[in-house]
């Protein structure tokens, strides 16, 4: 059912499309329309370099001008990096990470030579420069993905932290997921974000932007939303049916394929719905007649654009 519908949906609307995909900017920079944010030019190097989308996760804000530090920082899900002088009054200037892990209370009191032997614990690899362990599935991920020269040293042993088990680094957070399948278990804490609110920024720095040329935008996800003029109507009548369409960073789709199947007691009908306007709305009035009082009509709304599928559910009740 699901896939002919969305079918049809697309054999309707083969106009309606998305923006291409997303490449480098003039300045050097890099539009991620995954969150709104350009990675600024003068940080794509290190980003590529250390760890990339998987390690760093995607920008959260644009490069700012620290307005404690004075100099210009970016923050992704995962990571702050700095762009910082080597010496004062040089102008020579390189990029780094900040010791998030520090910064957002990770450390314990290192292990003393009485809670020895250290690194005879089978899986485990003890750090002397921090004197803590680092074991099993956290030990291999750290290793795989640029251990102390990345992460820096362990500032703490694995621990339980909102009922998940974590371990502090002086970089980042790693988390343990049991529950996913395979790989995948080990995963980066957002201490990105955690940083960003505790240094009480502008929230609007977080805000998701459009870039300058639309050519470096891509709709990568759907968001669509219905809503209904009455919720309790009449057995006869005519119901005013509302979808809205947003992407991913909630701006307005517009030309998006709907189409709507509503479902009453005597059968289910098909309807197919304007394009989405320029604030991403399409509407329409849907007439009925004779329904039995205390029946509930469910709205199921489908949504094609380009590659992207969506869908949403609504519903009115017939009352008297």
């Amino acid at each position: 059912m699901r896939r002919a519908v969305v079918s049809l949906v697309a054999l309707l609307f083969l106009g309606a499309s998305a923006f291409g995909p997303a490449a480098a900017q003039e300045d050097g920079g890099r539009y991620y329309p995954e969150t709104g944010h350009t990675l600024a030019g003068q940080f794509v190097a290190f980003y590529d370099a250390h760890g990339g989308l998987e390690v760093l996760g995607y920008p959260i804000t644009d490069a700012f001008v620290d307005p404690f530090s004075g100099w210009l920082i970016q923050y992704t899900q995962y990571a702050r990096m700095e762009l910082v002088p080597v010496r004062a009054g040089t102008g020579v200037e390189y990029v780094r990470l900040s010791s998030l892990g520090e910064a957002l209370g990770g450390w314990q009191p290192p292990l003393q030579d009485d809670q020895g032997p250290f690194g005879s614990t089978p899986g485990c690899r003890f750090f002397p420069e921090s004197h803590h362990n680092v074991c099993h599935a956290f030990l291999d991920y750290f290793d795989g993905h640029g251990g102390p020269p990345l992460f820096g040293f362990p500032i703490s042993e694995f621990t339980l932290e909102n009922d998940r088990i974590v371990q502090y680094f002086q970089g980042f957070r790693l988390d343990w997921y049991p529950e996913e399948p395979g790989g995948g278990r080990v995963r980066v804490a957002p201490l990105g974000r955690m940083h960003f609110e505790i240094m009480g920024y502008d929230p609007a720095l977080l805000r998701p932007r459009l870039p300058s040329d639309m050519m470096f935008y891509q709709v990568t996800e759907l968001r669509p939303r219905a809503s209904v003029w009455q919720s309790v109507s009449a057995s006869s009548g005519a119901q005013q049916v509302y979808l809205v369409v947003r992407d991913q960073n909630s701006n307005p789709i517009t030309r998006a394929a709907t189409l709507l199947i509503a479902h009453f007691p005597d059968g289910d009908r098909t309807v197919v719905m304007p394009l989405t306007d320029e604030n991403g709305v399409s509407q329409l009035t849907l007439s009925y007649e004779a329904e039995d009082p205390g029946s509930t009509i469910g709205l199921e709304f489908w949504v094609v654009y380009g590659e992207l599928q969506g869908s949403t559910r609504d519903s009115f009740r017939i009352w008297w």
